[in-house]
């Protein structure tokens, strides 16, 4: 780098794409869940914990980044909790991973309707960022109400599979089920989350 490039580095304030660094933040932990149903309902073998140690190390990243900008579309501190959140939904499928991995389970179709849900939400939720750069934002808030219904869908359906379980005699699986259902429901309660971070980003930009 020569002596004008590093005076420029110095003067000049650093410009990030934050709406892109969000999206591809998004893309990952997309991409942790699609990993997440493709292992136990179609018996892949992703190394999903690999994946969610990646979300953490570029959740990292750009925290130092945003850290080092003078001018930021929002304030910093909404934009912090948004990757804070997707990290949150990455933790909660390792939470998830690690909790079947003790209890041996490695066949979730009888969940698969929660799975689909989960995977629906996060990619309504990617597409949300991409639509920022272009200022779509009644496009973003109708995608964000499409999360939440699918949220509240995923409660009903969650609800339905536990009365099933709780009809069982075996108490051992019961317990283990209701577990994994729970972490499932947690997945879902943080890309809800998430969604209402999105949607207090458009009030403040639009």
């Amino acid at each position: 780098m020569n002596i004008l490039s590093k005076l420029k580095d110095l003067i000049l304030p650093k410009t990030i794409d934050f709406y892109g660094e969000l999206t591809e933040q998004s893309k990952i932990t997309e991409n942790i869940i699609e990993k997440l149903f493709l292992n136990y309902t179609a018996g892949e073998q992703n190394d999903i914990l690999a994946l969610v140690e990646e979300a953490k190390k570029s959740r990292k990243e750009k925290l130092i980044e945003l850290e080092k900008v003078f001018i930021t579309p929002v304030d910093r501190e909404a934009i912090s909790r948004t990757y804070s959140h997707l990290y949150w939904i990455a933790l909660s499928v390792e939470h998830l991973v690690k909790e079947m991995q003790i209890y041996n389970i490695s066949d979730l179709n009888e969940f698969k309707r929660i799975l689909e849900l989960l995977k629906n939400q996060i990619f309504e939720f990617t597409e949300s960022f991409s639509l920022f750069k272009v200022k779509k934002f009644d496009e973003i808030i109708e995608k964000i109400a499409k999360i939440i219904h699918m949220d509240n869908l995923l409660v009903q359906e969650y609800s339905t599979q536990l009365n099933g379980i709780f009809k069982g005699d075996d108490m051992n699986q019961i317990l283990k089920k209701r577990e994994i259902l729970s972490q499932l429901k947690e997945i879902s309660k943080r890309i809800h989350i998430c969604a209402n971070q999105i949607e207090d980003i458009v009030f403040k930009v639009d």
